[in-house]
């Protein structure tokens, strides 16, 4: 949803509180009088508000100690019993489903018993009172390419990780040193336990693979701010299979996914300065240069300076080749 359309979606929702005052905690009068920067702010997020049709009903999804929960969920009058409200709730559940939170859960009112029976239909579960829950189940992270296959890390990844990553032209321009056996273990077990891709903070692994099953990359996608919507992609590309187009390839998958399932407004990518192998992947993606920090960091020993890329959601296409 566009932040300019924050005044239809204010419409929308006094329409709701109007419509039915019994079955909201807000009132009508009360979000009457919110300026309309509130209503701007609340279409970018860091939810989601979801709008049925031609505006005939909408389902906001917002991030309450790590949950996320339903809220606002009404259709019109004229539009139910036309799969409208069925349809709102189906892409908030699978809105929070990709994002791998655990369930999705909202509130129902003593005064709608009707809407309890509704959201049962759907598959919401009673849980208390009031609430309502929905358990979703792991997404698949799974994405396949012309020549790759990029999925989530597995136990037997350990020795193919380990044999890419301890190699010193492997981690030149990365913060750390070729790590052990027992260093990449640990990551391992971090990057297979990272699922969730809702919160701040959040990190998604990916292990790059061709369709023999060798690993050629380990890829990441960094949820840097879900307020303001910013990413950040690193890649690691085995020395043996670089300069083959790899990198540029599973890169711009993490690009589709982040600007097309995960609706980003901004993704970055920071690199050693000398590092132009990767320069000039991000630049082949479309990404532009926007900073160049000299000897902002010690690292390894010796001053380093880093360049930042970045590509902005309207920038991209909708399928990276």
């Amino acid at each position: 949803m566009d932040a300019g359309e924050g005044a239809q979606l204010r419409e929308l929702r006094l329409r709701a509180l109007r419509d039915a005052p019994e079955a909201f905690y807000a009132t009508a009068d009360g979000d009457a009088a919110r300026p309309m920067r509130d209503w701007e702010d609340l279409a970018r997020g860091p939810g989601t508000v979801l709008i049925a049709g031609d505006w005939a009903g909408m389902a906001g999804i917002f991030i309450e100690d790590g949950r996320a929960k339903v809220w606002g969920m009404w259709v019109a009058p004229e539009h139910r019993r036309s799969g409208a409200g069925r349809a709102l709730l189906e892409a908030a559940v699978e809105w929070a489903r990709v994002r791998a939170f655990e369930r999705l859960s909202l509130q129902v009112l003593e005064a709608a018993p009707d809407a309890r029976a509704f959201y049962e239909a759907v598959g919401f579960q009673p849980e208390g009172d009031l609430d309502m829950v929905f358990a979703l189940p792991a997404p698949e992270r799974r994405i396949e390419t012309e020549r790759l296959l990029l999925r989530r890390f597995e136990p037997g990844d350990l020795d193919a990780l380990h044999a890419m990553r301890s190699r010193e032209d492997s981690v030149r321009w990365l913060y750390e040193d070729p790590p052990t056996l027992e260093q990449d273990r640990a990551r391992l077990e971090r990057r297979m336990g990272n699922l969730r891709f809702g919160l701040t903070g959040d990190a998604l692994g990916f292990a790059a693979t061709l369709h023999d099953a060798t690993l050629v990359g380990d890829l990441s996608l960094f949820l840097v701010s879900a307020e303001h919507h910013q990413g950040e992609i690193g890649f690691v590309v085995h020395p043996d299979h670089q300069g083959r187009g790899y990198a540029t390839e599973a890169a711009g998958a993490l690009l589709e996914l982040a600007f097309g399932t995960f609706a980003l407004h901004r993704v970055a990518g920071r690199l050693e300065a000398r590092n132009a192998a990767s320069a000039r992947v991000l630049e082949k993606l479309g990404m532009r240069r926007e900073a160049h920090l000299v000897e902002n960091e010690l690292v390894k020993g010796e001053w380093q300076s880093e360049v930042v890329y970045a590509a902005l959601a309207q920038s991209q296409p909708r399928r990276l080749k």
